[in-house]
């Protein structure tokens, strides 16, 4: 097994702020640090079984984050201590990617957390399965999963039916009742945010305009990849 591309985003940390704490994922060592902001002093470190490719997300006293050994973890913002974690595939199933040992659904879906509740994605293989999760954020409990929505027999961008479909690559965006899941070389696919279900994931109609990681959102537009599209589209 190969995985995709070696990703840009390791060669940078991502990191965030929460009060008096800095916490950065690391790609190399697996690992999610807290820093004193003031003193840049070491307060605990945290070890996942995979590579930490995308930021956390901190919210209250909980710092969120995504691995690629599949799961989403929640840990308590003061001093590391696991609260809970959620496996986004359907097994623990390894296989070597980049030349490391990760989930046969790594978790590169990002989370983003809105209203109470975390989004996150775990696998890149449409033929593998894709696995969409809406998760309390307090409890880690799973209040909807897609896990439909993985290889479909859609127009490529050269206009001609094969099977493809998103392979989440990046920090999802939950912009009013859409959910935003990024591609990596293609647009976003949309969905909505409240129930789980596929509304649209355009791929031949913008040939090959979009792609990348990172996507931001107004009320009617989305931004990926160097071009604007339109949100509400389907």
């Amino acid at each position: 097994w190969l995985d995709q591309a070696k990703m840009q985003l390791d060669a940078t940390y991502h990191p965030i702020v929460l009060g008096q704490r800095l916490f950065i994922g690391s790609s190399y060592d697996d690992s999610l640090t807290a820093y004193d902001t003031r003193s840049g002093k070491e307060i605990w470190r945290f070890f996942a079984d995979g590579p930490l490719r995308f930021a956390p997300l901190a919210w209250q006293d909980k710092v969120y984050f995504a691995a690629d050994d599949g799961y989403l973890y929640c840990l308590q913002a003061d001093d590391g201590s696991l609260l809970w974690r959620f496996r986004g595939g359907p097994s623990d199933r390894k296989i070597l990617g980049n030349e490391r040992l990760i989930s046969t659904w790594p978790a590169r879906g990002a989370p983003v957390l809105a209203d109470g509740k975390i989004y996150f994605a775990a696998g890149i293989w449409p033929f593998m399965g894709i696995f969409l999760h809406a998760i309390d954020a307090t409890t880690g409990a799973a209040i909807w999963t897609n896990d439909g929505d993985g290889s479909m027999y859609i127009k490529q961008p050269h206009n001609t039916d094969s099977f493809a479909g998103v392979a989440p690559q990046g920090p999802l965006v939950a912009i009013g009742s859409r959910l935003l899941v990024p591609g990596g070389r293609s647009v976003p696919a949309c969905y909505d945010r409240n129930t789980g279900d596929f509304l649209y994931y355009q791929l031949a109609e913008n040939g090959k305009k979009g792609g990348g990681s990172f996507v931001a959102a107004t009320d009617e537009l989305l931004f990926n990849g160097g071009s604007a599209f339109d949100l509400k589209i389907e």
